[in-house]
Order: structure tokens, then C-alpha cells, then sequence
């Protein structure tokens, strides 16, 4: 009997665990978000945290038994990685109308063009989750905006499957997976300067990244006796998958580029220096990189885009865009001002990513110096992964002092997929030094306590919130609908005006994306589109600032945001109170969520 006690007692457990996640996930569905919510960490009923927090300390407890079988462990990952998704989905769960009032409305027109048949995918330079969502929608029968949230999932969840995956094809512990499958949950690419768990196709890019590394370490350590059969599925699949990643978004393509050339590299160089070295005897990986950088060539050479963004990081390697710093310091003296720092936000978003980042340099080190070697297979495979991780470091920098916009941060987005299992074949092997555990309890206790902090402090900002200075994504139906109403019964010679910028993502996710400035695919005419009140003008003059009639749509998240979140920083409460007061301004329309004023010039 007392042979099955053990999992015994973890079946029990693992009962708890999903009772425990059932209740939480229930607390926040029956607990939605009709109304705009300034944090929705906050605005998350407790029952969900505390819920979701048993079932995830249960998960990895579980996990790292030593003695359970391999169902149960499945079990323990499987609850754990509900848990975090659950976390993930909040959007979802809390049935939130759309997520992403940024970059993701205007992906959100492209999608309803694309959805209608009045734009071909073949016309737009990133289409993948575009045309994922309209096939999403039309299988589950939902709204275009649920479908766009499904799909962030969806690629997330090809991450998280395929980390581990790697993983388990550098180390032969047994942790291999469970480790990687924790790792992976991080989530380490979010770093919500260029990359954000929205609808984005720059994250849902990198989080496809895995797949093609996974598919890229199979077809250069299949043994040749294999061939042909094995090496043409798999080879057909990684060209398949270059195909896809191009189409999802070229910078994307460009960072599997960087890396696949990591492999091109070494193999060239040893097969040129040191034919005798395992690596001349691996299965030769020039075609597939020719593939898909022909590929990339081939669908970025048909957009503007691609030779203006070429034009734009060259000059800022020539000196002719804002220096990095001068950016850094505007941002470090609004943060002082709003009581935080720019070491604050580095501890908040980047530390697990930075400690993850000092093991893999360890590990990619000593693959370089061939110190990884007693295993060749393995050796060779780790260094294919730390040139290419060399590759991207170096284009990163390079980007970085080029100032080119936020490009940057998507190449780190990129770079922390390698970290991430280089990070944890690291810590699987020893590196950079070893740690005698003695038993699997020892194991388990590190695992739940350093995990358990490190998802929590991940969970923490994968969503934007007040606790890195900024906003919800929230987007409501009420604030949607304020918006089409308006656009229907609008003045056409009325321009428009707005706090932080006008109208642009709204009109574009009503009327379709369009590239022309003002103007919607259709041919309608919205001026001031993007055009913002200035802070000066806000609460003081506007009625004599501007030389015609106005409209202004404040929404709750402008309201929140500037008073709640910044105090008033730009637009102070004194604005919004005078937007009711001041003689001249009307108040036209209201919601709940959604306020169109009304400024007459004339009076």
C-alpha cells in the first residue's frame, strides 16, 4: 500500500490544484468588464488570483516529484499551464470586447478588410494573423475581435510547446521538459516596449520562432540513414514554417535568417577548417537558409516599407536620427516625475529576462570555445544556437544605436527565445556551475520557490497595468460604439481633435486600415485624424485656440489614465472638468464609456 501512496497523495493534490483553478477561473468569467478598467489586475476579482495561485504552486509541486508517474506529471503541467493561460486570457475570460487600443485596432481594419474581400492578404507586408483570425472567426462563429484574442493564444501556446521541445534536444535530464515547459511560460520576449500579449504580429512572430528552431536542430542531427524520407518531411516542414514566418512579419523572418546564418556559419567554417570535427559530418543546412532569405527577398521587395525602414536604420548609424540617450532621458524624467524610474521598470520587466540572459552567455561561451563537446551531437547543436544568438545581439546593438524607433526591442524579443533554452540547458547541465542537489526534494523545493517567484513577477506585467506606468489595453464595446455613432452623424468639414492623438486606430478598425493619411479605404475624409490638443491649450484656452469647430471624443481610458494613472501630468483634471463648463463647448454624445465634445469657434 505504501508502494502508491505517493501518488496517491499527488492525485489528491492535483484534484485540489483544478478545483482550485475551476473556481478561480469561474470567479472572474461570472465577474466581466463591460466598463472600461484602468488595471485589470485590479479589477480581477481575488477569488481568481487566489485560485489560479494554489494551482500553479500545485502544478510545479507536483511536477518536480521525483516519484510520480509520467500521467501524473502531464497532469501537473498540463494544470499549470492552464493556470498561467488563464492569466494570459484574463481578456477572455472577463469578456472583454477587444484588447489592444494601439497597433491592434488598426490590424483589427486590416483583418475586417481582408474579412469582407476588399483586400487581398497578398496586399498587406504582414498578413499571417490576419488572415488566422478571419479563419478563426469563420470556424468558431465569433466576432472578429474574439478571434483576434484566440489567435494571440494560439501562438503563444506553439511557444510554450516548443521550448521544451528544444530543450529536449540538448540535455538528456529528466527535467528536460518539465523544466523547459516552466521556462517557456515566462514568457521572456513580452517586454512590452516593442512587444506586447495583444494582437501584434511581431509577438505572435517570435512565439512561432520555437517551431522553426525545433524543425532546424531535427534536420541537421537526423543520421543519414535516414534519407530520404525523414529529412524531406522535415525539410518540407521547415520551409513550410519559412514561408509562414515571412508572412507573419519580415523582421521576424529576418531575426530566423539571423539565426539559421548562425548554423550556415559554423558549418561552413568547420567544414573549411576542421573536416575531422563532427560538425562536417551533419546534414548540410545551406538550402534551407537560401530558402527562406530567397523568401524574404521576395515578399519584402514588394513594399515600400521594407526599403524606407532600410533608409531609416542606415541613417541612424550615420548619425541622422535622435541619439538614444536623448530618448532615455525624456522618458527617465517623466517616470521621476510620476514617482517611478527607469531602474524601477528595468527590476519590474527585464530582471528574470536579465538573469535568464548572464546563464545563457555562459552556456553560448563555452559551446564557442567547443568546452560543451563530450556529447558532439549536443555541443555542435549548442553552438549553431549561440552564433546565431551572437548574430542577434550584434544586430540588436546595431539597431539600438541607430535609434530606429522600436526595432530594437523586437530583435530582443527574438534573442530572448534562444535565451530562453540555452538558459535552461544551462541550468540542466551545471553551468556555469554545478549544484550537488543531493536528492529530488531538494530539486523540488528550488524549482517551486525560484519558479513560483519568477512566474509570479512575469504574470505581473505581461499585461500592461499601473504597475509599469501605463494603462489597460482595454478596449469596450461602449467606446467602439461611441465612435461608429459618431462617424455615421459626423460633420464632414468638422475636424477633429483628441487627448493624446485623434481618432486613427478607431476609424481604421471601423472602416478598414488604410496607408493614405485621413483617409479610409472607402475614400471618407477624417481630418485631424491624428492631431492632439496641446497639453498648453488643455483646460485653458481651447475655445480661442483653434480657428474652426472641433470634435473631441474623451473615452474612460483617457480619463483614467490622465488623472488616475499620470495626475494630470499632460491633461489635468481641471481639462476635463472645463470640458462641462466652458462656454462654447457642448457635450454631443455620452455612453458611459465614450464622451464626444462638441467646440464651437464661433462663440
Amino acid at each position: 500500500m505504501s508502494e502508491y501512496s505517493p501518488a496517491w497523495h499527488q492525485r489528491v493534490l492535483l484534484a485540489a490544484g483544478f478545483l482550485a483553478f475551476a473556481i478561480g477561473v469561474l470567479s472572474a468569467w461570472a465577474a466581466p468588464g463591460r466598463h472600461y478598467e484602468l488595471d485589470i489586475y485590479a479589477a480581477t476579482p481575488n477569488a481568481f488570483w487566489l485560485g489560479v495561485g494554489m494551482a500553479v504552486l500545485i502544478g510545479l509541486f507536483v511536477a518536480y516529484h521525483g516519484a510520480v508517474t509520467r500521467r501524473i506529471r502531464l497532469a501537473a503541467l498540463a494544470l499549470l499551464g492552464l493556470s498561467v493561460f488563464a492569466i494570459l486570457g484574463l481578456p477572455i475570460v472577463r469578456n472583454y470586447y477587444f484588447y489592444g487600443p494601439g497597433d491592434s485596432l488598426s490590424h483589427l481594419g486590416w483583418a475586417r478588410l481582408i474579412d469582407d474581400g476588399s483586400l487581398s492578404p497578398f496586399n498587406i507586408m504582414y498578413p499571417g494573423i490576419h488572415t488566422t483570425s478571419v479563419f478563426v472567426k469563420s470556424v468558431l462563429d465569433v466576432e472578429l475581435t474574439r478571434a483576434m484574442q484566440y489567435v494571440v493564444l494560439i501562438f503563444t501556446a506553439v511557444f510554450v510547446v516548443f521550448v521544451p521541445l528544444c530543450v529536449r534536444e540538448l540535455t538528456d535530464s529528466r527535467w528536460a521538459v518539465v523544466t523547459g515547459f516552466v521556462a517557456a511560460l515566462l514568457l521572456l520576449p513580452i517586454n512590452n516596449v516593442s512587444v506586447f500579449h495583444l494582437p501584434y504580429p511581431t509577438a505572435q512572430a517570435i512565439f512561432f520562432i520555437p517551431l522553426m528552431l525545433y524543425l532546424a536542430i531535427k534536420y541537421v542531427t537526423l543520421p543519414d540513414d535516414s534519407f530520404p524520407r525523414s529529412v524531406t518531411s522535415v525539410g518540407a516542414l521547415l520551409a513550410l514554417t519559412s514561408l509562414t514566418i515571412v508572412v507573419l512579419h519580415p523582421q521576424q523572418a529576418s531575426s530566423v535568417l539571423l539565426l539559421f546564418g548562425g548554423i550556415v556559419a559554423v558549418q561552413f567554417l568547420y567544414r573549411l577548417f576542421k573536416r575531422d570535427h563532427p560538425v562536417s559530418n551533419q546534414r548540410p543546412f545551406y538550402f534551407q537558409f537560401a530558402f527562406v532569405f530567397l523568401a524574404f527577398l521576395a515578399w519584402t521587395m514588394r513594399f515600400d516599407r521594407s526599403g524606407s525602414a532600410v533608409q531609416s536604420f542606415v541613417n541612424g548609424l550615420i548619425g541622422g536620427t535622435e541619439a538614444v540617450g536623448d530618448e532615455v532621458t525624456g522618458r527617465t524624467t517623466s517616470l521621476a516625475i510620476l514617482g517611478g524610474s527607469i531602474e524601477e521598470l528595468f527590476v519590474k520587466i527585464f530582471l528574470v529576462a536579465f538573469i535568464f540572459s548572464v546563464i545563457a552567455g555562459f552556456v553560448a561561451l563555452l559551446a564557442v570555445l567547443g568546452r560543451l563537446d563530450d556529447d558532439p551531437v549536443q555541443g555542435t547543436t549548442l553552438r549553431y544556437l549561440s552564433f546565431g544568438l551572437g548574430f542577434l545581439g550584434v544586430t540588436f546593438l546595431l539597431f539600438f544605436a541607430a535609434s530606429v524607433s522600436v526595432y530594437p526591442f523586437r530583435y530582443l524579443g527574438a534573442i530572448m527565445v534562444v535565451v530562453t533554452v540555452l538558459a535552461i540547458v544551462g541550468v540542466l547541465e551545471g553551468i556555469p556551475f554545478s549544484i550537488p542537489w543531493g536528492s529530488w526534494r531538494a530539486v523540488q523545493t528550488v524549482a517551486v520557490v525560484v519558479f513560483g517567484i519568477f512566474l509570479a513577477m512575469q504574470a505581473a506585467h505581461v499585461h500592461e497595468s499601473p504597475y509599469i506606468y501605463r494603462s489597460s489595453d482595454q478596449v469596450t464595446k461602449m467606446t467602439m460604439t461611441g465612435y461608429a455613432n459618431t462617424f455615421d452623424s459626423r460633420d464632414s468639414e468638422v475636424w477633429f481633435t483628441g487627448i493624446d492623438g485623434g481618432p486613427k486606430r478607431y476609424i481604421d478598425a471601423i472602416y478598414g486600415t488604410s496607408r493614405e493619411d485621413k483617409r479610409t479605404p472607402s475614400g471618407a475624409v477624417f481630418e485631424g485624424y491624428e492631431e492632439s490638443i496641446p497639453p498648453s491649450v488643455w483646460g485653458n484656452n481651447m475655445t480661442q485656440h483653434y480657428d474652426r469647430d472641433r470634435y473631441v471624443p474623451v473615452t474612460a481610458q483617457d480619463r483614467q489614465t490622465q488623472v488616475a494613472l499620470y495626475d494630470g501630468f499632460e491633461y489635468s483634471t481641471k481639462g476635463f472638468r472645463g470640458l462641462r463648463t466652458t462656454p462654447g463647448i457642448h457635450r454631443v454624445r455620452s455612453n458611459g464609456d465614450f464622451r464626444l465634445y462638441y467646440i464651437d469657434e464661433q462663440e
